[in-house]
């Protein structure tokens, strides 16, 4: 079932703006950690005390599974549309309350304590997020279009990136490094608060979705959707949590983790990084719409095998552009990251909708994207620089990128072999899948 008439467009608009919120919330952390690190652990020299920063980060990762799991089945069980209200406003709480902490120097070891349990909070919210704004959109979503309709929620999210990039490219430019670390941080937390409210009223204001409002009316509502899918859909949970590493991890390694990378890893400075993660990411977005258009006209396993296979290819190539290279090179590396990633990332929501049935694919969508991120993606920066500082290979998060799109080729293996299977069979195929 999907809508149809003007309605789509505001169903778009509705997933994607308060997907934008959750990730602008989410990742304004990510790019700030130099300065954060210097804030919350003052007395840790430079790199210790960005690991210390870092793996606050990726302890916000091991409570998405949670997350994933209470609002997945909220989602499966009481609908989309609410699930995606309340996360958002969630989110916004805890990021507006991180934004009004006080120092190391003000507050001491509780500084640091109350960062992490605001993080883990933000952890829990993002859990959420992906399985409900997916289905959101899937569901809603012409059978033919699938691919693209689903892409604006993964563009969405480069968007965020994007955008939390400028905002700190402008005020590193903008401030002295004084003001930086003593005030001016808390701006892009505070501007949580306004984002969320508006992402809120947005979500809430929307309709069901048809699949969904159906099931309800029939009586076919899952008791029990988490259990189910661990029961009937688990050998996809792990096929699938293999298969988006590529986009969940790789976008960590690459294009989000170039601030800390320059600034605490190559010693220049913050606002180079975050230019080229902005640069970056700005592409990415297009690239990201460009690989769910691409999907709906070819397999989509195939598009995001294409990315997968690039990405290994040019993960050596593009870091030593990133370590030695001037202002072009360093374009040209973040370019062929965002292109590639791109194709990994925009099939992706249609893909992963389309390997669960309506009553569980809630819950389905946000295990599998929760998974990925807590085991691969969150605390992927804590170990690209761990590994730099321990063996001093600056090449290093090439390496670890590599290893994920192995990861990754492989899943996508398992899913071209389900989804062909699933062709076969009579009505098991989802319409518009492309296999």
């Amino acid at each position: 079932m999907e809508t149809k008439g003007p309605g789509k467009a505001k169903i778009v608009v509705a997933a994607a703006a308060g997907n934008f919120v959750e990730w602008y919330d989410f990742a304004i952390y990510g790019y700030f950690s130099p300065v954060l690190a210097k804030v919350f652990f003052p007395d840790s020299d430079g790199l210790n005390g960005l690991l210390a920063t870092l793996a606050i980060f990726g302890a916000a990762f091991v409570l998405r599974p949670v997350g994933a799991v209470i609002f997945g089945h909220l989602g499966d069980r009481r609908g989309r549309r609410w699930v995606l209200s309340f996360v958002i406003l969630t989110m916004a709480g805890a990021t507006t309350l991180i934004g009004l902490l006080p120092s190391y120097a003000s507050a001491g070891v509780l500084a640091p304590v109350a960062l992490t349990v605001l993080r883990l909070v933000q952890g829990l919210s993002a859990g959420g997020e992906f399985g409900g704004a997916a289905s959101l959109l899937f569901e809603h979503a012409p059978s033919r279009k699938r691919g693209v309709f689903g892409s604006a929620q993964a563009a969405s999210i480069a968007v965020a990136l994007a955008v939390s990039a400028g905002l700190g490219t402008a005020l590193t430019a903008w401030m002295s490094d004084a003001f930086l670390h003593s005030q001016g941080w808390r701006i892009p937390f505070l501007l949580g608060l306004p984002l969320g409210v508006g992402g809120w009223y947005i979500r809430r204001n929307i309709d069901e979705t048809p699949s969904f409002t159906a099931m309800q009316e029939q009586g076919q509502v899952a008791g029990s959707p988490v259990k189910e899918v661990f029961r009937g859909h688990w050998r996809m949970i792990i096929a699938g949590t293999g298969a988006i590493v590529s986009w969940t991890a790789g976008g960590y390694v690459t294009l989000q983790f170039l601030p800390a990378f320059f600034e605490g890893v190559l010693d220049r400075k913050l606002s180079e990084g975050l230019t080229a993660s902005l640069c970056g990411l700005t592409a990415y977005a297009g690239f990201i719409v460009l690989g769910g258009w691409l999907s709906d006209r070819v397999a989509r396993w195939k598009v995001m095998m294409g990315g997968a296979i690039g990405l290994a290819v040019v993960a050596v190539p593009c870091y030593q552009l990133l370590i030695h290279g001037g202002a072009f090179s360093i374009g040209v590396a973040v370019i062929l990251f965002a292109g590639f990633l791109g194709l990994t990332a925009g099939p992706t929501p249609a893909m992963l909708s389309e390997l669960a049935p309506d009553n569980v694919r809630n819950s389905y969508l946000s295990i599998v994207y929760s998974v990925a991120n807590a085991a691969f993606g969150g605390f992927a920066p804590y170990i690209v620089t761990a590994l730099v500082s321990s063996s001093g290979n600056l090449l290093s998060p090439a390496f670890y990128l590599i290893g994920l799109e192995a990861l990754a080729v492989a899943g996508l293996v398992g899913i071209s072999v389900h989804m062909r299977h699933r062709a076969l069979l009579p009505d098991a195929r989802p319409a518009g899948a492309r296999v």
